[in-house]
């Protein structure tokens, strides 16, 4: 799955001019109750502005009043440069680059550098939140990592009457085993599990919601 499936899109965004002042460029990230926004010059996306660091720039640093540091330019303590993605990059991709760094988001630019939008670490939370499932009952299996076996483990699911909603298999690295995370609709999730015991399927946890 592609960034642009999540991408909150420029025209939903509140964006920081790299010539406004510090004192408008707070306003603006006050009134979308984000912590850091894209800085921009026209349609380039050349940066972001971090409240945080703003805050922690005149606590340590700053030697004027506050009034004047909020009359500095927003260039002059934006962060550059960035790491950005395109439209094309996968989720999967997008989440290694959040673990490889400390940005709160990812910008998603085109080739010459203009701003299509942006995918927050939130969003990359709630997806993969999705993926694992939190409204139907679940499981852990272990299983070995033979051909055929993910669709044993579904064969014996779907016998005993339960839907599977989401699967998710991880390689353990030990042994050719693999975790499965199943979530599943059953209207007697008990049979599933009896099922899957009888069948010599290792479960490793349940969650009954």
């Amino acid at each position: 799955m592609r960034v642009n499936v999540l991408m909150i899109p420029k025209k939903e965004l509140k964006c920081i001019d790299y010539n406004s002042t510090l004192a408008d460029a707070i306003r603006i990230i006050d009134e979308t109750k984000m912590l850091s926004l894209p800085v921009v010059n026209g349609d380039k996306f050349i940066g972001f502005l971090s409240k945080q660091f703003l805050y922690e720039n005149f606590f340590v640093n700053a030697t004027c009043s506050k009034e004047e540091f909020l009359k500095k330019n927003v260039s002059e303590f934006m962060n550059d440069p960035v790491d950005s993605c395109s439209i094309d990059t996968t989720i999967e991709e997008a989440a290694s680059m959040f673990i490889a760094s400390k940005v709160r988001f990812i910008p998603i630019v085109e080739e010459d550098g203009t701003l299509l939008g942006i995918i927050t670490q939130q969003a990359i939370f709630r997806f993969y939140q999705e993926i694992f499932g939190t409204k139907h009952n679940s499981l852990m299996l272990l299983v070995d990592g033979y051909k055929g076996a993910l669709a044993r483990v579904a064969d014996i699911i779907a016998d005993a009457g339960g839907n599977i909603c989401n699967l998710v298999q991880v390689d353990i690295g030990v042994m050719g085993l693999s975790e499965l995370h199943v979530s599943v609709d059953a209207p007697d999730f008990d049979a599933v599990i009896d099922a899957l015991n009888k069948n010599r399927i290792t479960i490793r946890n349940i969650i009954r919601r």
